[in-house]
């Protein structure tokens, strides 16, 4: 196929239909091209004249090879068009290319060749850059508890991206612990690539926490970032003391109005328990009273008529 294309535009070039002179009037001239991985990349090119006037070049044929290779990726004849379908000219007369879905096999160094009314164009050439941005770090530990001044090991994951990066870590105060981590590249097989990063120490101090790792791309520039509380046990204090993940720790905010409502209701009970108390003493020095003065009348000689109505 690739041969039959190469043949085409062969005949086609002949001094016949255009003679030798005229291969040395124009050239095609392409930028670079940075493409982002499932997006639309433009491959912008232009014609350079080399000869006086207003004619306007009438694009026919073309033909896009990846350097080194044999059989081109992509051709067209007018609005015929053959290859990978992700390549299409930009606009009719047009030089520039487009490449829809760019992948990161795209990129790469390419062969541009164009038939116009005006001779042949061998001299095009282009380079295609396609790059990807990292998903959003997870961030994890292994140990569901950490003591501390003891060991721990923290993780940091991201993928989706290209070309490799790398992942920066930082504790509650901004220091910088990278160089206490290790970081693993792997490629998948779009060729987007994964990065794992293990935090290690040696021993901890969990006024160091929270911990947040930042994943940087190719050239240093931050694509995302996140943040760990790892659940650390400082001997002597509580769980809830300790702070950590995923443990339940009751809020200030929710004991202060307890508190004040428990005092409430032991402060009603003490008034109630003492008036309830009085009570019971005054009947009592009432009752005690009455059985004094029953007893006095009594004893006298002759009782009066009181006493004798108390008896009664």
């Amino acid at each position: 196929m690739a041969s039959a294309v190469l043949l085409f535009l062969t005949v086609m070039l002949s001094p016949v239909c255009f003679g030798a002179p005229t291969k040395s009037l124009i050239s095609v001239e392409c930028q670079p091209a940075f493409g982002v991985a499932g997006q639309i990349t433009k491959i912008s090119c232009s014609f350079k004249k080399n000869f006086e006037g207003n004619q306007d070049i009438i694009i026919t044929a073309g033909t896009v090879k990846r350097r080194g290779e044999t059989d081109p990726v992509f051709w067209f004849q007018k609005d015929v068009m053959k290859g990978d379908h992700r390549f299409k000219p930009a606009s009719k007369n047009d030089p520039s290319l487009l490449l829809t879905d760019a992948a990161v096999s795209d990129g790469g160094q390419y062969d541009y060749t164009v038939l116009t009314n005006r001779g042949i164009i061998e001299d095009g050439t282009f380079r295609i850059s396609v790059t990807a941005k990292y998903s959003k770090p997870t961030m994890s530990s292994l140990q569901k508890e950490v003591e501390d001044g003891g060991t721990a090991d923290f993780y940091c994951n991201s993928s989706g991206g290209y070309p490799a990066g790398t992942i920066h870590w930082f504790d509650s105060t901004n220091t910088n612990w990278t160089m206490s981590a290790t970081l693993e590249v792997r490629e998948r097989e779009d060729q987007l690539l994964e990065m794992s990063s293990k935090l290690t120490f040696t021993s901890i101090d969990s006024s160091w926490a929270p911990f947040r790792c930042v994943v940087l791309n190719s050239k240093f520039v931050k694509e995302g970032e996140e943040t760990f509380q790892p659940n650390i046990k400082v001997p002597g204090k509580s769980d809830s003391q300790s702070g950590g993940g995923g443990e339940f720790k009751l809020e200030t905010k929710y004991v202060a109005p307890i508190v004040v409502i428990g005092s409430l209701i032991v402060g009603l009970l003490l008034v109630l328990l003492l008036r309830g108390r009085c009570k019971h003493r005054d009947f009592r020095d009432a009752e005690s009273g009455t059985a004094e003065d029953v007893t006095r009348a009594l004893t006298e000689k002759n009782p009066t008529k009181e006493a004798t109505e108390m008896m009664r």
